[in-house]
């Protein structure tokens, strides 16, 4: 999350199970809907269509934005660049409607110490099902699944910390085995007097979502950092990847020290993903 631009990056897990007795072949996602009158879904980085294959598993990155007022229902990009299913026909809304998604996206926040938003995500996809007698059908798919986003206070964060990097990347990892991307963190001092930062770059720092990848950072990775207020200082690093898949670089420690000596925890407001693809 950032303070200025209310935005959420996140991911979908699609996983290529097959299609119950039958052999589902190499699965196409052909776009991503969101479903809320508060959030506006925004497009992703690459627009290479996604494939999953038999037993395989992706995870898809997103962005979305809080909208400056209520407005669209649905909001979608295409994955792939081809045409967007019009999500405002009856037999979209018809299955969105009946799903368990929609019942779970439309319950109501109880806490009420922090705002909180529900929305709802349609993943589609198409695919060969494998039949007897050397056969295939090819089916066109929707599935559901239900999202909540909450803006948390942190009483005790004192920096604004942000990131900026590429967010998509291509190698061909059989002519150089490893890829390196550069990542800025940026740090600013939104307190009233100056700080001392101190910033570790490490892969085991951040909380990483389900099945994306470990990787390395190269060079220097422990920075102490002194800070006048409402002052902002860049700290350049160099992330390296060895094999194609998503990657949360999210992976930082930064604490203030304060006067008294303890230590104060700092924290990113969201999950930062990059996608690596093989040429």
């Amino acid at each position: 999350w950032y303070q200025r631009r209310v935005r959420v990056l996140g991911s979908v897990i699609v996983n290529n199970v097959g299609y119950y007795s039958l052999s589902l072949q190499d699965l196409h996602v052909t776009q991503l809907s969101l479903v809320s009158d508060q959030w506006i879904l925004h497009s992703l980085e690459s627009n290479i269509p996604l494939v999953v294959y038999p037993g395989a598993s992706i995870n898809i990155p997103f962005r979305a934005e809080l909208a400056p007022k209520k407005s669209a229902y649905f909001s979608s990009v295409s994955l792939g660049g081809g045409p967007i299913v019009d999500t405002s026909s009856d037999h979209v809304l018809d299955l969105y409607r009946r799903s368990e998604a929609c019942s779970e996206a439309n319950t109501k926040n109880t806490d009420t110490s922090s705002p909180c938003y529900n929305m709802g995500m349609l993943v589609f996809w198409e695919g060969s099902v494998a039949e007897e007698g050397n056969k295939t059908r090819v089916l066109h798919a929707q599935h559901h699944t239900s999202l909540q986003a909450s803006l948390v206070p942190q009483p005790d964060q004192m920096l604004s910390l942000g990131l900026s990097y590429q967010e998509a990347w291509s190698a061909d990892f059989t002519t150089s085995p490893l890829l390196p991307v550069p990542v800025t963190l940026h740090i600013t001092n939104c307190y009233n007097s100056s700080l001392t930062v101190l910033v570790t770059a490490n892969t085991t720092a951040g909380k990483s979502p389900k099945d994306t990848l470990p990787f390395m950072w190269s060079g220097m990775v422990r920075h102490r950092l002194d800070i006048p207020d409402h002052v902002t200082r860049s700290i350049d690093l160099t992330a390296v990847f060895s094999t194609p898949g998503v990657y949360n670089i999210n992976q930082f420690s930064v604490v203030v020290v304060r006067e008294e000596g303890n230590e104060v925890p700092q924290i990113i407001q969201s999950t930062s993903l990059l996608r690596v693809e093989a040429l």
